[in-house]
């Protein structure tokens, strides 16, 4: 008997030594959660997506999760509120998670201080990004755009890049990632149709949960005029509660929308505008 409680001892020992080496100090653990809760607090998206401003903007950086497309890597346009920075990165975690081996590429999202950015017409307030689509060489391997590529609705990539396909399940779990939170509400996903299909194909293929495809098919919306979105995800999230009155959304307000859409549907509801 004794030789057996010494056992379970030596082995419970074992076992604790790692987890306790792993576990951050209580002093760093605290320090952490307090400038978490303090970005989560002070940052604000002022304004609609297309005519607004960004406060304490917080911004999303590199990591073995997250790269930024290399055409933007020398710009400062990788600012948002915290409740999309915070969406991007559980959402890449979730893909290595799933599929290891690539890192989300990441266009660009607001300026620190939001406004009008080159380019974009919308991207003002903190609330929008553009993503690369998760793509792979001929052989299958993950490959890292220098820039967004075009793809078609085989699946095969336009122009100079031939040579690249794009990586069906990555990017199914990446929107099934960003449809599904429960903390940063998505309104858009703007994306072409074609790109649509495959993906809702690839959801259906993986058996994802009916109510996540629902989703997905609602807010994946090819704009209605301009550019198609062929080659990169525009993402726009919602308000979050806290940032109103100041922060506006328009409609379409989804039954996910978080807490009671404005009164006046948000200015004048129109077409879907990236």
């Amino acid at each position: 008997m004794r030789r057996l409680v010494l056992t379970a001892v030596l082995v419970s020992i074992a076992l604790a030594a790692p987890i306790a080496a792993a576990t951050p100090g209580p002093a760093s653990s605290a320090s952490e959660r307090r400038e978490a809760r303090s970005s989560r607090s002070r940052s604000r998206s002022i304004g609609y997506a297309w005519r607004g401003r960004l406060e304490n903007g917080v911004t999303l950086r590199e990591s073995p999760l997250v790269r930024y497309v290399g055409e933007y890597r020398d710009t400062v346009i990788f600012t948002g509120t915290w409740q999309l920075v915070q969406l991007l990165e559980r959402a890449a975690e979730r893909v290595q998670q799933r599929l290891p081996g690539a890192r989300l590429s990441v266009g660009e999202l607001s300026a620190p201080r939001g406004g009008s950015i080159a380019g974009h017409r919308s991207h003002q307030s903190g609330r929008d990004v553009d993503l690369a689509f998760y793509m792979t060489d001929a052989r299958g391997r993950p490959y890292d755009p220098f820039a967004f590529a075009v793809f078609g609705a085989d699946g095969v990539g336009q122009g100079p890049n031939r040579m690249l396909r794009f990586d069906d399940d990555r990017n199914w779990e990446l929107v099934g990632k960003l449809v599904a939170d429960g903390d940063a509400r998505v309104q858009y996903i703007f994306v072409s149709n074609a790109i649509r299909q495959r993906l809702l194909r690839t959801a259906r293929r993986r058996r994802a949960p009916r109510s996540v495809i629902q989703r997905a098919e609602t807010v994946m919306v090819q704009p209605s005029h301009g550019h198609p979105h062929a080659n990169h995800f525009h993402v726009r999230i919602y308000c979050n509660p806290h940032e109103r009155p100041r922060c506006r959304d328009r409609a379409p307000f989804h039954p996910w929308y978080p807490g009671t859409p404005p009164a006046d549907g948000g200015e004048r509801a129109g077409t879907a505008r990236p």
